[in-house]
């Protein structure tokens, strides 16, 4: 019997049964099958998808630093960081985006917009400086993260307070637009419906962005990460974190919806400041104290002897980054 026959042999009967088929040639079986007819016709999995394996947090981490080798350049699996121009509501600006190595525009990924502190630009992220490109690099080359986009925004033709206001209606609309995100369009409603997939965070000034992003931008923002910055509603540590609590009972969301994973160094000018905060935040039921995102939303993490620069803090976003994107 010809291939050819076997399988239009295969399509004449039923495909959703249990049946056995045999070839022969001269005489002799040169082919048994026995299972499922759509299986070998179609080359369709035999056996049910696996389930998928929920995330192993540590609900209470300590700060370390990033394995020997993150900082260094990874040959063989590097990403690309694009320069990128938009006219926004604040007029013509620019930005970098991080695009893992192999990027498909076929797939999706998540998607993770990180701002600099003060006096810096848009091009101090990915810089000589910092090159956290090649932390995101070795971090998805290790399996401790997905495939990611990263982004590298700027607020200096605005505030870090107000920046919100362009995340919003200009940078989501003009990245998501054009690279391979979990936003079907740039519409309200698939951007509103992709915030599981979507991360804010920021150094210093840039944490001030990040705690004002989430007051104002709770539909389209899941996950959030204030690297040494306070929030800077509020004089107290009890206005700031009740400034957050009434934006989170705004929003209508339930503590499962949101997740906060903070840093700073102990001797970081920034700690006198977020540390208050953080603490009247754990007294609001609208904040559950635990790095394990599957119960909770709200963690701190306090390196030891660090105090403020980047060279310090990219460490915190390598630590940090694996904890998103799990619920």
């Amino acid at each position: 019997m010809k291939h050819g026959i076997l399988i239009v042999s295969l399509l004449a009967c039923c495909l959703s049964t249990n049946a056995q088929f045999s070839l022969y040639k001269d005489g002799k079986t040169v082919f048994v099958y026995e299972g499922m007819l759509d299986s070998i016709v179609f080359g369709l999995p035999q056996t049910q998808e696996e389930e998928k394996v929920p995330y192993s947090y540590i609900a209470n981490p300590q700060a370390h630093d990033a394995p020997n080798g993150y900082t260094d350049a990874c040959w063989g699996a590097q990403g690309k960081v694009v320069t990128e121009y938009y006219s926004g509501i604040n007029g013509n600006n620019s930005l970098q985006v991080y695009l893992p190595y192999g990027y498909d525009e076929n797939k999706q990924y998540n998607i993770f917009y990180l701002m600099h502190g003060g006096n810096e630009d848009q091009t101090k992220i990915f810089g000589n400086e910092v090159n956290l490109q090649n932390m995101l690099d070795h971090m998805i080359k290790n399996g401790d993260i997905e495939p990611m986009i990263v982004v590298a925004p700027t607020f200096n033709k605005c505030e870090a307070g107000t920046f919100y206001n362009e995340l919003r209606k200009s940078v989501i609309p003009f990245v998501e637009g054009k690279y391979s995100t979990y936003a079907k369009s740039t519409s309200d409603e698939d951007i509103k419906a992709s915030r599981r997939h979507r991360a804010y965070g920021g150094f210093s000034m840039g944490a001030v962005s990040t705690w004002a992003v989430m007051q104002n931008c709770l539909d389209i923002v899941a996950y959030y990460m204030p690297l040494s910055g306070d929030h800077w509603q509020g004089n107290s540590g009890d206005d700031k974190a009740r400034n957050l609590s009434n934006a989170v009972k705004q929003s209508g969301l339930s503590t499962h919806d949101y997740f906060i994973f903070c840093a700073t160094g102990s001797t970081d000018i920034a700690y006198p400041n977020v540390s208050p905060q953080i603490e009247a935040m754990k007294n609001y039921p609208e904040f559950i104290y635990t790095a394990d995102f599957s119960k909770g939303n709200l963690y701190f993490m306090v390196a030891q002897g660090k105090d403020h620069w980047w060279g310090y803090v990219r460490h915190y976003v390598c630590q940090a980054l694996p904890y998103f994107f799990h619920e």
